[in-house]
C-alpha cells in the first residue's frame, strides 16, 4: 500500500470521525483516536509533530488531552525523544508499533470495503483496487461529456505537445475536441528535442504563444529553474482538486521541490517485452525476472530462425543509450544520483555517479547483450527498437509501455498476441524498478490571469478519467489514473495497461531513475557520448566510465 493510498484511507477515517462527532453528536469525542490519526497524518506527510498540535487535535480540554498523550506514550504508541540536557525540550513521534498497527488497520478497512462494494470479486487480491480512486464510485467510465464552462467559440486555445499517441489523436480529431471544449483547440505537435527547444523559446516571449504546454517529466527541473511554467498549488488547494486517482509516480513526477507544476495526461513506464511463442517452443521459463535470465534467453534464441536476433537494444548514440544506461543501472541497484532505487523521492540528493561497482556491472551486462543483439541496436532509438521487435526480427526487447500499440496494432507487426509484458528484470537481490516517463500539462508563466484560468479549466478537463479512457481506446496504451486502468473496456485494450497499474500499486514505478534536475540534459549529453564509446570498443569499461565520471564531476549540480 503506497503512502498516498494510506493518506486516502486516513482522510476517509477522519471524515467518518467528523460525521459521528460533529453536529449530529451520534458519538462522543474519541480523543485517543483523534490523537492517533493526527500523529499518523504528520508522519505520512513528513511533518513535525508537537505536543501543542496534538492537544489541539484531541478536541478535548487541555488537561484531558495531555493525559491521553501520556497514556499513548506509556503504551508505546508515541515516542518522546529528549532534545536537550534538561529534558524540557523534546520531540514526539509515532512509534514503530503504532505505524504497524495503523497499517494493519488500513489493510483491514480496505479489505472490508473491497468485499462490500465488490472491488475484489472473482478471487482478486487486495492489491487489485486502489483506495480513493474514482472507480470506487463506478467501474465503467462513460463517454466524455462536454466541458460545462467552455473556452468560448470565438476563442482559440493552443496546446504544445509531443508526437506521441495522445497528442496525435487530439491533433487528428479537432472537430470532436473542439465540441467537447466549447471552442477552437489547436494542437501543435513536435518531436521530443524540438518540443523542448520550442518550450524554451516560448518562455522568452513577452506573452506565451501557447495556453498549455506538455513537458517530458525529466525536463521539469530545467523548466522550473528557468521560470517557464506556473505552480499549481494554490489552484489545487482552493478547489480541493482530487489527485489521489492519479498514478503516484506520475503525480509526484510532475512536482518539483514541493510544488506541483503539472497534471499527468500521458504516462508510460519501461517494461520488458518477450515472444511468448518462442519461450514456449524452446521451453524457457517466463517471464524473465533477472538479468541473467535475459542473457540466457538471448543466447538460446539468437539465430534459431533466419533473421531472428536474441534481443534488440536501444544503443543509439546520444539520448537513447544514455536512457538505456540509467534505466539498466537502476535495475542493478543504483540510480544515477547514487541513491537506492527503493525510493523515488531521494533522487535529488547526491551527485551523479557512474564509476561505481554497479556502473561496471551495468556496462558488462550491456556488452554481453550486444553479442546477441540485432545489428541495428547501435543506431536504435525508441521507435526503431520497437519496430524491429514488432516485425519479428528479435525475440526480446525493453520498451516504453505506451509503444505497445506498435506491437499490437501497427500495419507491419507480425507478433500481435504473441507478446508477453513484465517488469524490467533486475539483478539478484535487487527489487525490479520501472522508470516513469510520459508527459504532463503545464501552464506557461508568461500569460495573463484570465488566460491562465481558462487554461486551468481545459487542463483539468483533458486529464479527467473518461478522457484518459478515450485516449486509451484510440491507440494510447497508457493510463495516468487508477480508475481508467480499472475500466473493463480499457483492460481489454492490452495487458500492458494492467501491468503498469500493478507496478504502480506496488511502488515499482519510480521517477528517480531519470532525475528531473536542471542539469539533466548535461548528464544525458555526457552519458550519450561516453557510454556509446564503450559499446563500440573505443574505450574499455574502466576507462570509459572514468572518462564519463570526470566530465560529470565538472558539472555544477544545483540541487
Amino acid at each position: 500500500m503506497t503512502q498516498t493510498e494510506l493518506l486516502s484511507i486516513l482522510e476517509f477515517v477522519e471524515k467518518i470521525q467528523f460525521m459521528a462527532q460533529g453536529k449530529n453528536t451520534l458519538s462522543g469525542v474519541d480523543s485517543r483516536w483523534n490523537i492517533i490519526l493526527y500523529a499518523m497524518r504528520r508522519h505520512l506527510e513528513g511533518k513535525i509533530l508537537t505536543q501543542t498540535a496534538l492537544t489541539m487535535a484531541a478536541n478535548v480540554p487541555y488537561g484531558t488531552a495531555i493525559r491521553r498523550i501520556n497514556e499513548l506514550i506509556d503504551d508505546g504508541y508515541i515516542l518522546k525523544r529528549q532534545r536537550s540536557k534538561t529534558g524540557k525540550s523534546f520531540s514526539l513521534h509515532p512509534s514503530k508499533q503504532l505505524i504497524g498497527r495503523f497499517e494493519e488497520y488500513a489493510f483491514q478497512l480496505k479489505s472490508h470495503i473491497g468485499v462490500t462494494f465488490g472491488f475484489n470479486e472473482g478471487g482478486k487480491s487486495l492489491d487489485d483496487f486502489y483506495f480513493g480512486a474514482s472507480y470506487m464510485a463506478s467501474s465503467t467510465l462513460s463517454f466524455p461529456s462536454a466541458l460545462s464552462f467552455g473556452v468560448g467559440f470565438d476563442k482559440k486555445l493552443r496546446i504544445l505537445g509531443p508526437t506521441d499517441p495522445t497528442f496525435n489523436f487530439l491533433a487528428d480529431n479537432p472537430r470532436q475536441i473542439n465540441e467537447f471544449c466549447g471552442g477552437t483547440v489547436e494542437m501543435v505537435v513536435m518531436n521530443l528535442d524540438d518540443l523542448r527547444q520550442e518550450s524554451i523559446r516560448n518562455a522568452l516571449l513577452e506573452e506565451s504563444e501557447y495556453d498549455l504546454i506538455a513537458f517530458d517529466l525529466p525536463c521539469l527541473g530545467e523548466f522550473v529553474a528557468k521560470k517557464m511554467i506556473a505552480p499549481l498549488n494554490d489552484r489545487i488547494d482552493e478547489e480541493k482538486f482530487n489527485f489521489t486517482d492519479f498514478h503516484n509516480a506520475a503525480w509526484q513526477g510532475s512536482a518539483y521541490q514541493g510544488d506541483q507544476y503539472g497534471i499527468p495526461i500521458q504516462s508510460t513506464s519501461e517494461v520488458f517485452l518477450y515472444r511468448t511463442d518462442l519461450f514456449e517452443e524452446f521451453d524457457i521459463d517466463c517471464p524473465p525476472q533477472q538479468v541473467d535470465d535475459v542473457l540466457q534467453a538471448a543466447q538460446k534464441l539468437h539465430q534459431v530462425q533466419p533473421g531472428l536476433s536474441g534481443i534488440v537494444m536501444n544503443y543509439g548514440i546520444g539520448t537513447p543509450i544514455a536512457h538505456t544506461f540509467m534505466q539498466t543501472m537502476a535495475s542493478m541497484g543504483q540510480s544515477i544520483m547514487l541513491q537506492s532505487t527503493e525510493s523515488n523521492r531521494l533522487f535529488h540528493q547526491g551527485r551523479p555517479r557512474v564509476d561505481t561497482e554497479v556502473g561496471e556491472k551495468t556496462m558488462e551486462y550491456l556488452l554481453e547483450l550486444l553479442d546477441y543483439a540485432h545489428p541495428c541496436s547501435l543506431t536504435c532509438d525508441w521507435d526503431k527498437r520497437i519496430r524491429t521487435f514488432a516485425k519479428g526480427e528479435a525475440a526480446m526487447t525493453y520498451g516504453w509501455s505506451i509503444r505497445a500499440s506498435m506491437v499490437e496494432l501497427s500495419d507491419y507487426t507480425t507478433v500481435a498476441r504473441q507478446v508477453g509484458y513484465c517488469a524490467p528484470p533486475s539483478a539478484v537481490g535487487v527489487a525490479s524498478v520501472s522508470p516513469i516517463g510520459g508527459f504532463s500539462l503545464a501552464i506557461p508563466n508568461n500569460m495573463s490571469k484570465a488566460s491562465k484560468d481558462a487554461a486551468w479549466r481545459v487542463m483539468k478537463y483533458l486529464t479527467r478519467p473518461e478522457l484518459i479512457k478515450w485516449y486509451a481506446l484510440n491507440g494510447n496504451y497508457s493510463s495516468t489514473r487508477y480508475s481508467t486502468s480499472a475500466d473493463p473496456e480499457v483492460k481489454m485494450v492490452s495487458p500492458v495497461v494492467e501491468l503498469v497499474d500493478e507496478l504502480e500499486r506496488k511502488g515499482q514505478v519510480q521517477s528517480g531513475v531519470r532525475p528531473p534536475i536542471p542539469e539533466y540534459f548535461d548528464i544525458i549529453k555526457i552519458l550519450g557520448e561516453e557510454i556509446h564509446s564503450i559499446l563500440v570498443r573505443t574505450y574499455s569499461v574502466a576507462a570509459g566510465l572514468k572518462r564519463a565520471q570526470d566530465r560529470l564531476d565538472k558539472l555544477s549540480i544545483s540541487v
